[in-house]
């Protein structure tokens, strides 16, 4: 009887406002509560300051209210929506932009790429077919987004929804890991470092559309680590971990991931450097993860 009472005490103490969050939420409130601190740092407006402390106890909070008032469909609702923090996260690193780059670093990382490009004929390889290769790489950069739903929707189709957590720690960890060293070095991205060189020679509808989208939407604070190929590995490595045994299916989030990096070096968005960093930096964190709540 005190064993039982000593197992449900120590079982109320662990319930607190922290602990009802799910494992990758908490991992995004922290990574805010870092921009937040950056910001402070560099000394932002107050405003942007305010609102980079509001986001993680925002998160906190519909957390909790899910978890102790929540009913089925909130608990799914929570499910996608979580997903859009990887946006809110990319956009709010904007605001720690210095418009000051490595030049000598980007310089020698160019070296790298040319060399890629021509030397190892990555450049010849994807425009051998006409058209079609640039296109093809320039359509899976442009559903990179998707790419988290789309493990989100196998993992539900594949019975494992109680698996979620797992799949955004995994995530989470891995793509925030990545835009946690983007305010931290600042690198301008290839098509606009020296603009007109090295261009895909053909224009497709889908590059017309990514270069609108970075135009219009995209940071200026870094390019390194590459964000897109963070998200589209972090992705695989989280569906990986829910679904190891289905490789077809983390097979093809491994493909799209890989057929993303060299969109980034081909589409010049992102040096080769940026790329095989995130690559890196996920493959840690997914490392980290599996000693993360093994018997979830």
């Amino acid at each position: 009887m005190l064993a039982l009472r000593a197992a449900n005490a120590a079982v109320e103490e662990s319930d607190t406002w922290f602990t009802r969050c799910r494992g990758g939420e908490r991992v995004a409130a922290v990574f805010f509560v870092y921009l937040a601190v950056l910001a402070c740092l560099q000394q932002i407006s107050s405003v942007k300051i305010v609102l980079m402390f509001a986001v993680p106890i925002v998160i906190i909070a519909l957390g909790n209210l899910e978890t102790i008032h929540g009913r089925r469909w909130t608990s799914y609702l929570r499910d996608w929506l979580a997903s859009a923090l990887i946006l809110v996260a990319y956009w709010e690193i904007d605001w720690l932009a210095t418009g000051h780059y490595l030049t000598n670093t980007q310089n020698s990382w160019l070296v790298w790429d040319r060399a890629i490009l021509y030397q190892f004929g990555l450049k010849q390889a994807v425009e051998s077919m006409g058209p079609v290769g640039p296109a093809l790489l320039e359509f899976c950069y442009m559903l990179l987004y998707l790419i988290p739903l789309f493990c989100l929707l196998m993992i539900y189709l594949n019975n494992r929804r109680p698996l979620v957590d797992r799949f955004y720690r995994v995530f989470f960890l891995g793509a925030l890991g990545v835009y946690a060293l983007l305010p931290l070095i600042p690198i301008q991205s290839p098509r606009l470092f020296l603009a007109g060189e090295d261009l895909p020679i053909y224009l497709s509808v889908f590059r017309k559309f990514n270069v609108f989208v970075l135009d219009h939407f995209d940071i200026s604070t870094s390019v390194f680590p590459s964000g897109h190929v963070g998200v589209a590995f972090g992705s695989f490595w989280g569906l990986f971990s829910v679904l190891p045994e289905k490789r077809a299916l983390w097979g093809t989030a491994l493909a799209l991931a890989l057929v993303v990096f060299a969109a980034t070096i081909y589409g010049r968005y992102h040096y080769a450097a940026d790329g095989l960093a995130s690559i890196g930096i996920t493959t840690v964190a997914w490392r980290i993860s599996s000693y993360w709540g093994r018997n979830d």
